[in-house]
């Protein structure tokens, strides 16, 4: 089976400093998978590599089979991939309806000769009203976007990327400052609204990330280090030296003092 995503020996430098070395990752279609490791790690670097947002000094970047690591972000969306980032991207005058609708007739312009474009409205209204619901904002449907709560501006970026038509998804840090009542909402939300795509994602809340994901992998100053379940990760003791050292602790909860309070508070975020 060809990977949704794969990363050949990827490497990032920002003059003498290297800060990917060599990483080799592999996203199969339709999983859930998620990135972790302490401060400083690459995550954000290689998310902008895969994204298109930085060039890497070598390796490659494959999007089922075809190569897009010198593609530019638009052109790697039209073949299918979107991102979100770990501040909201919406735009805070429109409506949130408006904004998905953007998005929809965003992702059919390029399918599309000139004269299409004005009588495919209906078909961008109809795909923006699904997303509506998928990611729970029916009753914000005529909201102004810029009065959401913040968590509701998740969830209408979550819903940017779904009406772009996107088959596989990047998420940076999606739960990061929410409660702990947020971030369950927001993981049965993702869970339920990427069924059939892919999903990579990064994230420092542990609950997030073994309740949601079917494969981690952990990144440690620029490589990843081990890929598995979240069972076997858990259990792994390379990982829990990276993040630990000989202090030991469990892997459930917070790691390393790289994740926020435990006392249920609003979590801050950390890259």
């Amino acid at each position: 089976m060809i990977p949704a995503i794969a990363v050949h020996r990827l490497d990032k430098r920002f003059g003498a400093t290297r800060i990917l070395r060599g990483v080799d990752l592999s996203i199969e279609p339709h999983e859930r998978h998620a990135l972790i490791g302490p401060n400083g790690a690459g995550k954000s670097t290689l998310f902008n590599l895969i994204a298109g947002a930085a060039r890497p000094s070598a390796g490659r970047i494959e999007l089922y089979g075809a190569d897009i690591t010198r593609l530019v972000p638009a052109a790697i969306c039209r073949r299918g991939l979107a991102r979100s980032f770990q501040t909201t991207s919406c735009f805070a005058k429109l409506s949130v309806f408006d904004n998905l609708r953007c998005a929809a007739q965003i992702a059919n312009r390029d399918r599309m000769r000139w004269w299409q474009r004005f009588t495919n409205a209906r078909a961008a209204d109809e795909h923006a009203e699904q997303v509506l619901d998928a990611v729970g904002l029916r009753a914000r449907r005529d909201a102004i976007a810029g009065t959401l709560s913040y968590a509701e501006q998740r969830a209408l970026d979550l819903g940017l990327a779904l009406a772009s038509g996107a088959h596989t998804l990047l998420l940076d840090e999606p739960t990061a400052g929410m409660n702990r009542a947020e971030a369950a909402h927001a993981v049965e939300l993702i869970r339920a609204a990427t069924a059939g795509r892919t999903l990579l994602m990064v994230e420092h809340d542990m609950d997030v990330v073994f309740g949601l994901a079917d494969r981690v992998s952990v990144l440690v100053r620029g490589e990843v280090i081990a890929t598995g379940t979240p069972e076997a990760i858990r259990a792994d003791p390379v990982v829990r030296a990276a993040y630990l050292g000989d202090l030991g602790g469990d892997l459930t909860g917070n790691l390393g003092g790289h994740l926020d309070d435990t006392d249920g508070a609003t979590r801050g975020t950390t890259r």
